[in-house]
């Protein structure tokens, strides 16, 4: 199975925004492709207590022309901060697919929105907080791969928002724990793997 992990700037604001971000990766996948994208990724990352009216419902057509792009056979994995029909806030991760993508693969996918606290404001600061999230994502995807025997690919936000920054990081973790691909730092982008059929530890 073909996948691309991207892990892209999921910007705070207007969800048209965010939207022509995912429709751009989604224009170079192929058919038979599974695309990830970070947690609350067509959103952004939202804090209903001070910005509950970004918080949108399943049904947004948003959501709705996202969910559409699932054409010719490409599975997408996508996230929202949702309103939902309770009211309530729900972090949610969508899967849309127009085929059976997975192909017998056997994958664990680990879509993240990890907010650094204060921000970014050189290099170092940025090489500090992906040190910290390195650590700690790869080290979970080492340890639950080889648990489990299952690949992972993980896919994290990326880059500065109006008010907060993420590191970044997509990467591929095989059932022996190793790392077989992945990007090289924070910034963002889309690292296309290839992940065997039916393989496992």
């Amino acid at each position: 199975m073909h996948a691309l992990l991207a892990a892209i700037n999921c910007a705070k604001g207007p969800i048209e925004v965010n939207l022509a971000g995912h429709l751009a990766v989604i224009d170079t996948a192929d058919a038979g492709d599974l695309v990830l994208f970070p947690e609350m990724s067509l959103t952004g990352s939202v804090d209903p207590a001070s910005e509950p009216d970004r918080l949108v419902p399943l049904e947004d057509p948003a959501v709705t022309t996202l969910a559409q792009a699932a054409r010719s056979g490409v599975t997408l994995c996508f996230g929202i901060a949702e309103r939902g029909p309770d009211g309530e806030p729900y972090i949610t991760q969508l899967v849309a697919a127009d085929g059976a993508a997975a192909a017998g693969a056997k994958l664990v996918l680990f879509p993240a929105a990890p907010g650094l606290h204060g921000r970014r404001t050189d290099e170092a600061s940025w090489r500090s907080g992906f040190s910290w999230w390195q650590g700690c994502s790869l080290g979970d995807a080492s340890r639950h791969a080889k648990r489990l025997g299952l690949w992972i690919a993980q896919a994290g936000q990326a880059g500065t928002t109006k008010d907060e920054d993420f590191p970044g990081l997509a990467a591929l973790t095989g059932p022996d724990g190793q790392v077989v691909a992945r990007l090289p730092d924070w910034r963002a982008g889309v690292l296309a793997v290839d992940v065997p059929a039916g393989s496992s530890a």
